[in-house]
């Protein structure tokens, strides 16, 4: 759904199920393209195994700053960064449909021309970690001998990695919502209606996707983007602590 290069490109799939894409199959490697995606829909999700085309050349750091740890550096390789040796994106999608040598998917977290390597089913037997639960002891600070038992997962994460504590609250300005009536759908060439539009953006906007150097060192509080045909005008506004959506316009047909 996004174009080359949009901010408005999740930074993570799944994170809105309004990110919608198409992914033909090349007839460079099969002479019947469409064959190599009989039985796929039989599944619900996909991996993608692609490529960070539009990174520039430059010499790989071994620490980054993730965008929710506001400055802090820690190894690459315990990031979603998309500067790594490799140049390699993994995506877990979900399959909407199957048209002849295409596939329509949801969820997504790629631009508009992302070079597929790859696509593999999602199989959860293999896939998902199986998750065994392990006993605590926890203390009452009152009383040493006394205590509940809890259970915890062995899976773990950072705190910052997804805390949705930290996301970011949205709202439309009165503007905003007047050019939120006055978007021609038949423009639209993945969202379905007004409401997706609005969710679409919500879901963008909320897990605050501009980058830890326009946090930290602009004064510049905007944020641009285009998505499914809408150019979008929004701030973040620190008494709010969010992001507000201040104009709507749709783009013209060339």
């Amino acid at each position: 759904m996004p174009g080359p290069a949009s901010p408005s490109t999740l930074r993570q799939s799944g994170l809105s199920q309004y990110a919608r894409a198409s992914l033909t199959i090349n007839k460079t490697f099969f002479t019947n393209p469409d064959h190599s995606l009989e039985n796929i829909s039989e599944y619900s999700h996909l991996w993608l195994i692609w490529v960070f085309h539009q990174n520039t050349p430059s010499a790989v750091k071994a620490k980054v700053s993730p965008p929710r740890l506001g400055g802090e550096r820690v190894g690459v390789f315990s990031t979603r960064s998309p500067h790594r040796p490799a140049n390699i994106g993994l995506t877990l999608a979900k399959l909407e449909k199957v048209e002849g040598d295409t596939v329509y998917l949801s969820g997504i977290d790629l631009v508009d021309g992302t070079p597929v390597l790859d696509i593999k089913p999602y199989i959860p037997q293999y896939d998902a970690p199986h998750v065994a639960e392990i006993s605590t002891q926890v203390v009452d600070a009152e009383d040493d001998d006394a205590g509940i038992e809890q259970t915890q997962p062995e899976i773990k994460v950072p705190k910052w990695v997804g805390d949705p504590e930290e996301n970011l609250s949205v709202i439309f300005s009165t503007r905003a919502e007047k050019d939120l009536e006055k978007i021609d759908l038949s423009k639209f060439k993945w969202l379905k209606s007004r409401s997706e539009l609005r969710s679409a953006l919500c879901d963008i906007l909320s897990s605050d996707p501009r980058s830890v150097y326009r946090k930290t060192k602009c004064s510049d509080r905007m944020y641009f983007t285009t998505l499914d045909s809408v150019h979008v005008s929004a701030w973040y506004d620190p008494e709010l602590d969010g992001m507000e959506v201040l104009r709507l316009k749709q783009q013209q047909d060339t």
